[in-house]
């Protein structure tokens, strides 16, 4: 699959949203946010120009990538990031369709979903939009009220 049909079927799966493409789309061509009240998904479907070390597969050759991301909150106070982090982890063993990510460079900690575009459908768009947001208003208020965290 190519990323136009990959957009094509992202956007196509707006409806079950009820929302529009035009309601979600940014300035570049596939990428969205989707909000809410409690919080913002950033989806992004883009064609990578090169390949990556971290292909497990063709490694000739660039796929398309179907992305969600979901900023969370700051890092807590130094004193309390090892055992944030450490939950962090825990909690990514019981996480479908994403997983906790640290941004350093920003000190921020988002939810992401990542997969190639081949093979993609609107379940396997929903689905993941569900849970990442889903996982993003959730826990966020979770590791506010625990790590006292400022959310984003």
């Amino acid at each position: 699959m190519q990323v136009k049909e990959a957009i094509e079927v992202f956007e196509s799966s707006l409806r079950h949203f009820k929302l529009s493409p035009e309601q979600t789309r940014c300035e570049n061509e596939g990428e969205y946010i989707i909000g809410s009240e409690n919080s913002e998904l950033y989806i992004d479907i883009w064609q990578p120009e090169s390949a990556s070390q971290w292909q497990y597969f063709d490694r000739e050759q660039t796929v398309g990538i179907f992305q969600i991301v979901a900023p969370v909150c700051h890092y807590p106070e130094e004193a309390h990031r090892a055992m944030f982090f450490e939950e962090l982890s825990h909690l990514n063993f019981h996480l479908f369709y994403g997983k906790f990510i640290a941004n350093a460079e920003q000190q921020v900690v988002s939810i992401q979903f990542k997969r190639i575009v081949n093979g993609l459908n609107e379940s396997e768009i929903v689905e993941p939009v569900e849970a990442i947001r889903y996982y993003a208003e959730n826990l966020k208020e979770y590791l506010q009220e625990k790590y006292h965290v400022k959310k984003l």
